[in-house]
């Protein structure tokens, strides 16, 4: 996209947001190609971008609370502190993406995929502490991966095993693994939807 014509965007939306509707216009920039772009600190409040190619973006800090970001491409995009309170994320691509200190208080995040995602410190994420570092989560024959690094000074090491689901807790939307060695119990319900990198530095 012309970044002439995505600050007219920008500055229309923020109108729009501190206007309450009243002026401006809600940004739409869905299936928008917008990769590699730099939108750090942006107000896309309730910005519609569905589908966006956001691939390598700089988010930093921006604000996304309730926008409409299902099915975006946001690979290797920088969020560090980023606001998605009650983003929709549903089927978003987020490899390798930087969330660090990003607050996803609300955010839907079924289908999302999430492998190599950083989410140090990130607030709102469901507690994943109960799942074992290494294992593969097999689910309908696809397997979802949660790895554990072990930084060696020539080389990483990884350690892999299948986990199967045994259990549905529906009302408590999580689920119970069963692993080769023990099982695992309460591990939340989006985790079978996503693949997690879990970094021990």
């Amino acid at each position: 996209m012309n970044m002439i014509d995505l600050k007219q965007i920008l500055e229309a939306h923020k109108l729009w947001v501190e206007s309450d509707g009243k002026q401006g216009e809600c940004a739409k920039l869905d299936h928008a190609n917008l990769q590699g772009a730099n939108l750090k600190r942006a107000n896309l409040r309730d910005a519609i971008l569905k589908g966006a190619n956001l691939d390598h973006a700089n988010l930093k800090r921006a604000i996304l609370n309730a926008a409409n970001l299902s099915g975006a491409i946001l690979e290797n995009v920088d969020l560090e502190g980023a606001d998605l309170q009650g983003a929709n994320l549903q089927g978003a691509f987020l490899q390798r993406a930087y969330l660090i200190d990003a607050n996803l208080q609300g955010a839907n995040l079924q289908g999302a995929f999430l492998q190599g995602a950083f989410l140090e410190n990130a607030n709102g994420l469901p507690d994943i502490s109960a799942i074992k570092p290494g294992c593969l989560v097999e689910l309908n024959n696809i397997r979802y991966s949660f790895y554990l690094e072990k930084q060696d000074k020539n080389k990483n090491f990884e350690q892999d095993s299948i986990g199967v689901i045994i259990q549905n807790n529906i009302e408590e939307n999580t689920f119970d693994m069963l692993t080769s060695d023990e099982i695992l119990r309460n591990i939340p319900e989006w985790v079978k939807y996503s693949g997690i990198k879990k970094i021990l530095v």
